[in-house]
């Protein structure tokens, strides 16, 4: 894995073309991106349920999944009343996005498939003054869903679910159903040995259930029971990795956040809500000289 680093979002999307290139990667496919800081150097690249709280010692892989199941029960029972959302057949994976999306801790990694998305997520919040720098991971999904695709880990995951229908035989059994194995698990789930969460991550193209997430580009990673297992990858010196960071100077992020402004990439574009538009006014008052106006 190589390192860039860039001080303009015409840098960054010269880096994006690059790579690109250099993966031989056709035009109508699509890379992904993520935003992360680097004052996390130590759960970069790591959901936020596996990411251990300030000051709080870390709880085991085992533990944090069966409070994910209980945080996905609550957040079932309770957003219904809150929201204006219908699931749909695919309910049980619905609300599972859309409890990520609202900030609720879990395994799924959050990704935009649009280069300046994830550039404004990465400068949004943060101060030159700070030092930390700023970095947008870029990801080669095809590349990534090949491996996890032929890993003997997928094979076991399969392996298992036939076989949980061979002790409990359905009507409505589809062998394609494996992947609900990375669903949050219920209480009675970890009694069953072929019920457990896989190891390897899974990408998955997630529905548009929100305005949000739609504008947002958005793309899921949901992780297995392996916290590192994505952050291990960026740490080998493979080049074949198709996996790369690109750096953001600290001085440059006033000026990257006034060409994403000038591209039409702003925070009520990206939160299209009240509150977008709200964060995007207080930044413009924020920067705005004093006695000046709009």
């Amino acid at each position: 894995m190589s390192q860039n680093t860039i001080s303009s979002a015409g840098e960054f999307l010269s880096v994006v073309r690059t790579l690109r290139k250099n993966w031989g990667l056709s035009e109508e496919k699509e890379l992904w991106f993520r935003a992360e800081d680097e004052s996390f150097r130590n759960t970069l690249l790591q959901p936020r349920l596996y990411r251990p709280r300030e000051g709080k010692p870390a709880k085991r892989v085992e533990q944090l999944l069966k409070i994910e199941g209980d945080l996905y029960d609550e957040f079932e029972r309770c957003a219904a009343q809150l929201c204006d959302f219908r699931p749909g057949e695919d309910w049980e994976w619905e609300w599972y996005f859309l409890m990520q999306h609202h900030g609720v801790p879990t395994r799924l990694l959050d990704w935009t498939d649009g280069g300046l998305i994830a550039l404004h997520f990465a400068v949004r919040d943060k101060s030159a003054a700070k030092g930390h720098k700023p970095l947008v991971f870029i990801l080669d999904p095809y590349w990534l869903n090949e491996i996890l695709k032929n890993h003997s880990d997928r094979s076991d995951a399969k392996r298992r679910w036939r076989k949980l229908d061979d002790k409990n035989p359905s009507p409505n059994f589809d062998e394609e159903d494996w992947e609900r194995l990375y669903l949050p698990a219920e209480e009675d789930d970890f009694k069953e040995k072929l019920l457990d969460t896989p190891a390897i991550p899974l990408l998955w193209d997630s529905p548009h259930v929100t305005r949000r997430i739609a504008a947002q580009r958005s793309r899921f990673m949901i992780f297995g029971s392996v916290p590192t297992w994505l952050s291990d990858m960026l740490k080998r010196k493979d080049k074949s990795t198709r996996l790369e960071v690109v750096c953001i100077e600290p001085s440059a992020i006033p000026g990257i956040r006034h060409e994403l402004k000038d591209a039409g990439v702003t925070e009520s574009v990206i939160f299209p809500d009240l509150d977008g538009l709200g964060r995007e006014l207080n930044q413009a008052w924020e920067t705005l000289p004093q006695g000046t106006g709009l």
